[in-house]
């Protein structure tokens, strides 16, 4: 997951829990806060999809939102979840020192702000501190079991740094799969209609050290049952017959394979039909739905 991605979910989320001081009005904070967390997302969106001459005029605006972080953390000196959010927008405009600052400053004021320690481990991951995000993902958790994001960033980064995980858990490889596979599955749960979720947990059974194919068929089934846009459906579709074709059941793989379209599927549609016309011939019949045994190659992997 790439850091707009994990600071555009943070924004989504972190408005779910209160943190603001009890002498003030906590409705009135309350307004203000949701208000700038939802002018951030309008100034975000925008900015992925900025023509060149608007540019300046949306930094401006970004400008002009984190002049009103300010202000509104003067008032509220101890709104932990501003911090967070205002260290968010800062980072996420490649101030990343002043950004941290604010994380770290908000676990000083509350140490159980979660999203505070999501965000630091974030940082840490991306700054070669792959054992620290662990950590710090993990007291994320520990402090908020029920948000998805946390436990999916842990299992990602659990998988991609497999000596880091080693190290802080005592894993071996086949160890690290289970325990991210088993993360990937709960933060799916939390949230079944995402299918970002659905689908890397999906995608995880193929890079174990022995793939379990019944496992990912299982995972894409799932995401078959989300509301899917028609490249997300192709995707699954793509997946459902790769998977049919290393479980030997060839039959069901060309009953998927016949459901792809011309539209971007071409390369993957005569991929999987050569790898269904070479298992075919390996067990001697084009009918065959009996478990056959395939060679590593670039549909599995």
């Amino acid at each position: 997951m790439t850091r707009r991605l994990l600071v555009t979910c943070f924004l989504a989320l972190v408005a779910l829990t209160p943190s603001v001081r009890a002498e003030e009005d906590p409705r009135d904070a309350e307004r203000q806060f949701r208000f700038l967390l939802s002018r951030g997302d309008e100034l975000q969106a925008q900015g992925e999809t900025l023509a060149p001459a608007g540019i300046e005029r949306w930094k401006a605006q970004v400008r002009r939102l984190q002049g009103d972080y300010k202000h509104f953390l003067n008032d509220h000196p101890r709104h932990t979840r501003a911090m967070v959010a205002y260290g968010s927008l800062l980072y996420d405009q490649h101030i990343e020192d002043e950004g941290v600052r604010w994380w770290e400053k908000a676990i000083a004021i509350d140490p159980n702000e979660a999203y505070a320690y999501n965000s630091l481990a974030n940082d840490y991951g991306h700054n070669g501190h792959a054992d620290k995000a662990l950590v710090y993902y993990q007291k994320a958790i520990d402090l908020v079991p029920t948000e998805p994001i946390f436990r999916f960033n842990w299992a990602t980064t659990c998988q991609m740094y497999r000596n880091e995980s080693k190290a802080v858990y005592g894993w071996n490889k086949d160890e690290i799969f289970q325990h991210a596979l088993e993360q990937f599955r709960q933060a799916r749960d939390l949230v079944p209609q995402d299918f970002g979720m659905a689908s890397t947990y999906a995608d995880t059974f193929y890079m174990m050290p022995k793939p379990d194919w019944q496992g990912a068929y299982d995972g894409w089934q799932f995401c078959l049952k989300q509301p899917l846009a028609d490249e997300q459906r192709q995707q699954v579709y793509a997946n459902l017959a790769r998977t049919c074709i290393r479980l030997g059941r060839i039959d069901e793989a060309r009953q998927w394979l016949a459901k792809l379209t011309d539209n971007g599927q071409t390369s993957m549609r005569r991929l999987l039909e050569r790898k269904i016309t070479e298992q075919s011939t390996a067990t001697g019949s084009a009918q065959t739905n009996s478990p056959a045994i395939v060679a590593p190659d670039a549909v599995a992997k």
